[in-house]
Order: structure tokens, then C-alpha cells, then sequence
């Protein structure tokens, strides 16, 4: 099943029943492990700067809350 089709199949679900799935992505995605360092760590960041961040490692999670 293909990603386009997954994501048909979400949008038929009940309200509740996607509340589910979107809690369930952003948990697999505040969990994900990447092997490569984060730049960011560490450092003190401007609020824009830290907005850039949120937007560049949630990507996933923002376009499915835009919907």
C-alpha cells in the first residue's frame, strides 16, 4: 500500500479514530532516532531560530496538522 493510499484511508476514518493515528505519528517521530547530530543541540536559539527547527524536524507531523 502506497503512502498516497494510507493516507486515503486515514481521511475515512472517524474523528476519534484519526485523533489516534496523528498521536500515534507524532509519537513515532518525537521518538525517531537519527544517527546524525543535530546542530541545534547545545546551542542558544532566537525564537526564529527555534521555529525553524520545530518546522524543519516535525515536517511530517505539521503537514498532517495542516490538513
Amino acid at each position: 500500500m502506497s503512502a498516497v493510499e494510507v493516507i486515503e484511508e486515514i481521511n475515512k476514518l472517524p474523528v476519534g479514530d484519526q485523533r489516534e493515528v496523528f498521536a500515534f505519528l507524532a509519537r513515532k517521530i518525537l521518538t525517531y532516532n537519527s544517527k546524525e547530530p543535530k546542530p541545534w543541540l547545545g546551542k542558544k536559539l532566537s525564537f526564529d531560530e527555534a521555529c525553524d527547527v520545530v518546522f524543519r524536524e516535525n515536517r511530517e507531523l505539521l503537514n498532517l496538522l495542516a490538513k
